[in-house]
């Protein structure tokens, strides 16, 4: 069964929840601007970590109309625990509300203005394709001076922000190998707070029910076996799904009925993809339920409910206590 995170999953009071360090033991946060791939200057927050190659990386992600201003509290906690954590604003959210375009005629640059409420689908679909790219880069540069490990990626998102996640996490686990450099398969978990069913350019479907990509690996130990250096090298069939890879943590006020309905909706079709595990220990879904009519990021900070703890703890569990080597990674979306 997937466990209710209030009945018998996570607990709200982790170990690990407030770490005695002195605030001077934090590196301070860095203010970032990040050019995507069509010349749009993400604004974001950059928090270290401090636990140089075993650092989880952390993508937060904000609702529609939002800005990254609503981690401002989440945000510190989780670098308290040691992880690195990076705080966009979307674009045409915040303070990434502008394009820059250069004319390769006449090098002329102009500005082009992105507010949230009047993007076209495509420049929501655009987060997926081509923000995240820009965040996942700043980060695998972190992952390669050996501040973090990029194998243990987590990317948390509310409303918006959670189809950004999971429609990306797709992504991300749809990049087969080129040869020996690893191009994807770095989200390791997601927490998605009260995500919704259906966004302009993001529904949830389109992650849930597209078939898994079966791509062609390699494998250089097939051709050695067989003795001959010059033969081709073998091709294996191999299906990429994140939906059974990927851990995830769904929350939702319960209070708001359209909210539960999605959230469970999401949480049945996740549901065929994590069996029942022979230990708790092993256990990769979650379901939380909060006692609250609030949905997203209005259900942090709120005394009682404690959902950072439970994020926290979920995060401790599915990233801080598994093991994944460490490697420097090119960046798989240079194409030069």
């Amino acid at each position: 069964m997937v466990c209710v995170l209030l009945v018998c999953g996570l607990p709200a009071a982790a170990a690990q929840d407030v770490p005695d360090e002195s605030p001077d033991d934090t590196p301070p946060p860095e203010e970032l601007t990040l050019k995507t791939a069509d010349g749009v200057q993400l604004a974001a927050t950059f928090y270290p970590g401090t636990k140089a190659k075993e650092t989880v990386p952390i993508i937060l992600l904000h609702m529609f109309k939002r800005s990254g201003n609503d981690y401002s509290e989440l945000a510190p906690l989780l670098q308290s625990l040691g992880h690195a954590v990076l705080v966009p604003d979307l674009r045409g959210h915040g303070d990434s509300t502008q394009r820059r375009k250069i004319d390769r005629t006449t090098g002329k640059v102009s500005i082009d203005t992105l507010k949230a409420a009047s993007m076209s689908k495509n420049e929501f679909a655009a987060m997926i394709a081509l923000d995240m790219p820009a965040l996942k880069q700043f980060l695998i540069e972190k992952n390669n001076v050996g501040e973090l490990n990029i194998e243990k990626l987590c990317v948390v998102g509310a409303e918006m922000g959670a189809s950004v996640a999971a429609n990306w996490a797709y992504f991300d686990w749809s990049r087969p190998p080129e040869g020996n450099r690893k191009m994807g398969q770095d989200v390791k978990s997601l927490v998605l707070i009260s995500p919704e069913w259906s966004t302009p350019g993001l529904p949830l479907r389109t992650a849930l029910v597209r078939p898994p990509l079966r791509t062609i690996v390699y494998d250089t130990q097939l051709k050695k076996a067989f003795r001959d250096p010059d033969a081709i090298n073998f091709r294996l069939p191999v299906l990429l799904d994140f939906r059974k890879e990927v851990s995830v943590f769904i929350a939702v006020g319960k209070g708001d009925s359209r909210a539960l309905r999605d959230a469970a909706r999401l949480k049945a079709m996740l549901k065929p993809h994590h069996p029942e595990p022979a230990s708790k220990a092993q256990q990769d879904l979650f379901f939380g339920t909060l006692d609250t009519s609030l949905q997203g990021t209005r259900m942090l900070g709120v005394r009682g409910l404690e959902l950072e703890k439970y994020i926290g703890e979920f995060i401790n569990r599915r990233a801080v206590k598994r093991s994944f080597t460490w490697a420097k990674r090119t960046d798989p979306y240079d194409r030069g």
